[in-house]
């Protein structure tokens, strides 16, 4: 029979388990509200960049098509490949230097969000046969590197650490892109796989491609642009780089935060089933108890007749 003693401390647990993501969900509620609300002002610098790479010809897909393909595709989906240049052309694809930057946090209890991009990630890199001297990672969040560097070591450029604490700032975006120039690591393009954010139960992992300046330089429909000078041209590269994690960690910040608002609200409805079905075997293992030692006083009584 199970001792009543384990069952009180079992049912004592999960009621303060059941308050603490009670608490949680609470908290997340306030702070996606917080993120979606930045988001909107943040969907900007990500509209911009991708809109020039259309203009340009450097990205086949219009944005229109993006969109929908990502409907339809989902977490199957490939990520958008780039408009063949003069140097992409005559290289072998394998060749291509990109970077991979894996858009998480430090944070968990938020479901499938931070697994979704790492398994994204290995996928397309097991696709590529891709090699570590022209493959490199980038892993934004601790949950990412944690994820990946068993598997990846060699193809470790640099990571980021102290993110999801606090709501991401273009400062943020600005300080990682520095560190990916100063890495010293000549890349053709590099591809942001992040959580894009559609509704408060409806998140899915898409891919942002950017490009460094000879790509930008050398795009096919460049010469439609008014004659920019090689300065300019560079700071507005590294400019596109920062915009774009600027605004990928804008949605992953609001897919973290209603992933998590779900996560603890399912956890807080099963801590109430199991505290009922608790509750119920703790009342009869009681009345299971008082009944036992009623028949033996009445047992007892009887032999002493």
């Amino acid at each position: 029979m199970v001792q009543l003693k384990q069952v009180s401390y079992r049912l004592k647990s999960i009621r303060n388990i059941q308050k603490i993501t009670k608490t949680m969900k609470m908290v997340s509620a306030s702070k996606f509200t917080k993120a979606e609300r930045e988001l909107k002002s943040a969907r900007a610098f990500g509209y911009g960049p991708r809109k020039f790479y259309v203009s340009s010809h450097l990205q086949k897909d219009a944005l229109d098509d993006e969109e929908k393909r990502d409907k339809k595709t989902k977490d199957d989906a490939s990520p958008p490949q780039p408009a063949e240049d003069k140097k992409q052309g005559d290289e072998p694809k394998s060749k291509i230097r990109r970077i991979y930057i894996a858009m998480t946090s430090d944070r968990g209890l938020c479901g499938g969000v931070h697994t979704g991009v790492a398994r994204r990630i290995r996928r397309t890199l097991t696709d590529r046969n891709a090699e570590a001297q022209t493959h490199k990672l980038v892993c934004i969040g601790d949950k990412a590197r944690s994820m990946l560097r068993s598997a990846y070591s060699d193809h470790m450029l640099l990571s980021v650490k102290q993110i999801g604490r606090v709501s991401p700032i273009f400062k943020d975006a600005s300080t990682v892109a520095n560190a990916i120039a100063e890495s010293g690591f000549p890349y053709d393009m590099a591809e942001i796989y992040y959580n894009k954010y559609h509704s408060p139960v409806k998140y899915e992992i898409s891919t942002l491609p950017v490009f460094n300046k000879y790509s930008i330089e050398m795009a096919p429909n460049m010469h439609a642009f008014d004659d920019i000078e090689e300065d300019q041209l560079e700071s507005y590269a590294e400019w596109t780089l920062a915009a774009l994690l600027y605004y990928a960690l804008k949605q992953s910040a609001a897919s973290e935060q209603s992933a998590r608002m779900s996560a603890m609200d399912n956890a807080t409805k099963n801590a109430a089933d199991m505290i009922r079905d608790l509750s119920l075997l703790y009342n009869r293992t009681r009345q299971a108890v008082i009944t036992r030692e009623l028949i033996e006083i009445i047992s007892g009584a009887s032999a002493l007749k």
